[in-house]
């Protein structure tokens, strides 16, 4: 079976098998080709030691030269290239004391997470598959490369990869596998927040979310429950915030403290705490709505989909409206007002007043867009 292979990645092969090395793309682009899915990157394993990759071509960066790793820009596309490579001990549940590069491409598959991550390919010698990778992937089957247990301990993040790849590729998990990543699930105390974080994200915006209910009830993460209801997130929008923001409001207790946790950035900090405001708030009037619009802007959409989807409400007529607000510029916020500050403070307003009357107007107008004339507002103000 042929693998397409973009030409920039062709080339890079082609250069190293002419300097008489051996390379291959290998793990997930040879995975999602298999799946008919279209790879987002494609990454090279190589018998050349990473000073032969260096000198083979022109633009190179040692992003990860102790371990092996050279990235190639080729086309001006960068392309991770790694040296064949076995693992020493790992002391800290994640990452290796020592890596000893190899001339052995079986002992470099051999140390990598799962079987379906385990398969390599070039065009002239074609996929291989030292650990029954196909097999695993037409059975839509996740399986550890080797002993479950072993690899679990090896590196602790491999069992957030576990769950993140049941839901991306709504596989199922071999049972020793689960087995294993449930009974070692305590080690993701090791793993950092941040790297938690990526992988919840994937999985939150995967096929079968619910696939990670099983680890959270093993409370390895700290604040997350299980909740199924993460089996509705797959019928929201294709929006990675949106996503994610409902996997945390249906497993965790405080989205406040878990946002936190996974050290989030303040964007999706302010859009989930105004979503989880907008949430508590109505939507079945046209005021209801530009409240909304008020708190939201135009991530309402996404709020009116979460309720849809996950809380089952009719918002048909809800986006409707929405769309007409914005279509006719209802007015909803303060800058939309046909007054300003300057102009009450040019009638006896001043101070914290200026801001409150403000309010007022604004509460008016929502409710009667017709009052949104210069003259009415100051008449409304000046009684």
């Amino acid at each position: 079976m042929q693998i397409l292979v973009p030409e920039n990645v062709k080339k890079v092969i082609y250069t190293l098998e002419k300097s008489g090395y051996e390379a291959y793309v290998v793990g997930g682009s040879v995975r999602d080709s298999l799946l008919g899915l279209t790879p987002t990157d494609f990454d090279i394993c190589t018998s050349a030691l990473p000073e032969n990759i260096m000198g083979l071509f022109e633009k190179t960066v040692p992003t990860g030269i102790k371990h092996g790793t050279v990235t190639v820009i080729s086309g001006g596309i960068p392309i991770e290239v790694t040296t064949f490579r076995t693992d020493g001990a790992y002391n800290d549940f994640r990452h290796p004391q020592k890596v000893k590069f190899v001339n052995d491409l079986k002992g470099d598959l051999s140390r990598r997470d799962f079987t379906v991550n385990a398969l390599c390919y070039n065009d002239s010698i074609g996929i291989i598959d030292c650990f029954n990778g196909i097999y695993d992937i037409n059975h839509k089957m996740l399986r550890t490369v080797g002993n479950a247990d072993m690899r679990f301990k090896e590196d602790a993040l491999r069992i957030l990869r576990l769950f993140r790849f049941a839901s991306t590729l709504d596989f199922t998990i071999e049972k020793d596998t689960y087995k294993a990543a449930i009974n070692n699930a305590h080690l993701l105390k090791n793993v950092s927040c941040e790297r938690i974080r990526e992988e919840l994200i994937k999985l939150s915006c995967g096929i079968n979310p619910a696939a990670v209910l099983p680890l959270l009830n093993t409370d390895c993460i700290p604040g997350f429950k299980s909740n199924s209801d993460v089996t509705k997130i797959p019928s929201l929008p294709k929006k990675n915030n949106l996503k994610f923001f409902a996997f945390l409001h249906l497993c965790t207790d405080n989205i406040s403290d878990a946002i936190s946790f996974l050290k989030c950035s303040n964007a999706f900090k302010d859009y989930s705490l105004r979503n989880k405001n907008a949430l508590e708030l109505p939507c079945k009037t046209k005021p209801d709505i530009k409240r909304l619009l008020r708190l939201l802007e135009t991530d309402i959409f996404d709020i009116l989909c979460y309720k849809s989807a996950i809380c089952e409400k009719n918002t048909e007529e809800a986006i409707a409206a929405t769309k007409e607000i914005i279509k006719c510029e209802e007015p909803y916020k303060i800058s939309q007002l046909a007054i300003t500050g300057d102009d009450l403070k040019d009638i006896g307003y001043s101070g914290k007043e200026v801001g409150e009357k403000l309010e007022l107007l604004l509460e008016n107008v929502i409710i009667n867009p017709d009052l949104n004339s210069k003259d009415k507002l100051l008449y409304i103000s000046s009684n």
